[in-house]
């Protein structure tokens, strides 16, 4: 960052910089920005891997307490200005480790959200989740709503319904 902000005309104030990544390179940008809110204003994850964990999935674990970014998420205190953009497309994956219908990459995300809720962000708000109907896993799918995170990225006014 202070290459860039040597280098480039950018902004020296961390929170108008954005970090976002797609699939794990979502849940690294949501790592980094998370644990260092004041060099990062807003957080971008496209079909986030949220599903990482630190020990392998146990069947019928229903807390499902081992998905490391849900302890991350717990154990952090970020300053309150954060904002986040979170994107899955309902055609992510098939798996569903516990069979309610919904895929886990959905699953995985909302936890993110409701984890986030319970540190005081708002959702809708502060949280911005965008589900893509016969969206998948891919740059295809992700090149379709980048538009629209650049706009709510950059404060402009976005197709999408608040």
């Amino acid at each position: 960052m202070p290459f860039l902000k040597g280098e480039f005309k950018v902004s020296l104030e961390g929170f108008d910089w954005i970090y976002c990544g797609m699939s794990l390179g979502g849940l690294s940008a949501f790592d980094i920005a998370y644990n260092h809110p004041l060099f990062f204003g807003k957080i971008g994850v496209f079909s986030g891997s949220f599903w990482w964990r630190k020990k392998a999935y146990v069947k019928k674990d229903i807390a499902d307490r081992s998905r490391i970014i849900l302890d991350v998420i717990k154990n952090g205190t970020p300053p309150k200005h954060l904002k986040f953009w979170l994107q899955t497309g309902t055609e992510d994956e098939t798996a569903d480790r516990n069979n309610n219908g919904i895929i886990d990459a959905i699953d995985d995300t909302l936890d993110v959200i409701k984890e986030l809720q319970l540190k005081g962000y708002s959702y809708p708000g502060d949280i911005t989740y965008v589900e893509i109907e016969g969206g998948k896993h891919d740059l295809p799918t992700w090149a379709i709503i980048f538009p629209d995170f650049l706009k709510w990225a950059f404060n402009s006014s976005s197709n999408l319904s608040k």
